[in-house]
Protein backbone atom coordinates (compact mmCIF):
# COMPACT_ATOMS: atom_id res chain seq x y z
CA UNK A 1 0.00 0.00 0.00
CA UNK A 2 1.38 3.37 -1.13
CA UNK A 3 0.58 6.92 0.75
CA UNK A 4 1.51 9.94 -0.67
CA UNK A 5 2.87 11.67 1.71
CA UNK A 6 3.63 14.93 0.53
CA UNK A 7 0.02 15.54 -0.08
CA UNK A 8 -1.53 14.14 2.47
CA UNK A 9 0.83 16.51 4.58
CA UNK A 10 -0.57 19.27 2.28
CA UNK A 11 -4.17 18.22 2.29
CA UNK A 12 -4.13 18.27 6.11
CA UNK A 13 -2.42 21.95 5.67
CA UNK A 14 -4.73 22.91 3.51
CA UNK A 15 -8.05 21.44 5.41
CA UNK A 16 -6.62 23.82 8.76
CA UNK A 17 -4.43 21.58 10.88
CA UNK A 18 -0.94 22.79 11.71
CA UNK A 19 2.34 21.85 9.45
CA UNK A 20 4.07 20.48 12.33
CA UNK A 21 1.40 18.34 13.37
CA UNK A 22 0.16 17.58 9.78
CA UNK A 23 3.74 16.12 9.41
CA UNK A 24 3.69 14.57 12.73
CA UNK A 25 0.59 12.86 11.98
CA UNK A 26 1.14 11.22 8.62
CA UNK A 27 4.30 10.19 9.70
CA UNK A 28 3.18 8.08 12.34
CA UNK A 29 0.60 7.37 10.11
CA UNK A 30 3.10 5.66 7.30
CA UNK A 31 5.21 3.93 10.05
CA UNK A 32 2.56 2.27 11.28
CA UNK A 33 1.06 1.13 7.60
CA UNK A 34 4.50 0.12 6.62
CA UNK A 35 4.74 -2.48 9.77
CA UNK A 36 1.42 -3.92 9.26
CA UNK A 37 2.20 -4.47 5.25
CA UNK A 38 4.76 -7.34 6.47
CA UNK A 39 2.00 -8.82 8.34
CA UNK A 40 -0.65 -8.99 5.30
CA UNK A 41 -0.81 -12.64 3.23
CA UNK A 42 -0.18 -12.63 -0.20
CA UNK A 43 -2.22 -14.81 -2.87
CA UNK A 44 1.19 -16.79 -3.00
CA UNK A 45 0.79 -17.56 1.06
CA UNK A 46 -2.78 -18.72 0.63
CA UNK A 47 -1.88 -21.16 -2.21
CA UNK A 48 1.11 -22.32 -0.30
CA UNK A 49 -0.92 -22.51 3.17
CA UNK A 50 -4.12 -24.67 0.53
CA UNK A 51 -1.39 -26.63 -0.78
CA UNK A 52 0.07 -27.72 2.29
CA UNK A 53 -3.50 -28.30 3.55
CA UNK A 54 -4.68 -30.31 0.72
CA UNK A 55 -1.22 -32.53 1.03
CA UNK A 56 -1.87 -32.98 4.79
CA UNK A 57 -5.95 -33.64 4.37
CA UNK A 58 -4.63 -36.49 1.72
CA UNK A 59 -1.97 -38.23 4.18
CA UNK A 60 -4.94 -38.69 6.84
CA UNK A 61 -7.14 -40.03 3.98
CA UNK A 62 -4.15 -42.21 3.34
CA UNK A 63 -3.88 -43.39 6.83
CA UNK A 64 -7.58 -43.58 7.88
CA UNK A 65 -8.03 -46.43 4.84
CA UNK A 66 -4.60 -48.39 6.46
CA UNK A 67 -6.40 -48.14 9.86
CA UNK A 68 -10.01 -49.52 8.13
CA UNK A 69 -7.76 -52.30 6.32
CA UNK A 70 -6.23 -53.23 9.46
CA UNK A 71 -9.89 -53.08 11.46
CA UNK A 72 -11.05 -55.46 8.24
CA UNK A 73 -7.91 -57.63 9.32
CA UNK A 74 -8.49 -57.93 12.71
CA UNK A 75 -12.36 -58.51 12.77
CA UNK A 76 -11.37 -61.32 9.97
CA UNK A 77 -8.90 -62.71 12.58
CA UNK A 78 -11.56 -62.57 15.51
CA UNK A 79 -13.92 -64.24 13.46
CA UNK A 80 -11.73 -67.05 12.78
CA UNK A 81 -10.73 -67.67 16.22
CA UNK A 82 -14.54 -67.58 17.25
CA UNK A 83 -15.27 -69.75 14.88
CA UNK A 84 -11.94 -72.17 16.51
CA UNK A 85 -13.63 -71.49 19.68
CA UNK A 86 -17.03 -72.17 18.58
CA UNK A 87 -15.58 -75.14 16.96
CA UNK A 88 -13.86 -76.46 20.04
CA UNK A 89 -16.56 -75.88 22.25
CA UNK A 90 -18.75 -78.31 20.44
CA UNK A 91 -16.55 -80.48 19.98
CA UNK A 92 -15.71 -80.59 23.50
CA UNK A 93 -19.57 -81.15 23.87
CA UNK A 94 -19.86 -84.00 22.13
CA UNK A 95 -17.34 -86.02 23.01
CA UNK A 96 -18.69 -86.27 26.48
Amino acid sequence: MYIDTLKTVNDLIDSGMDGRQAKTLVSIFNEFMNSQLGRLATKEDLDKTSNECKAEILEIKMEIKTINSEIKTIKWILGFFAAIVIASMVQHNLMH
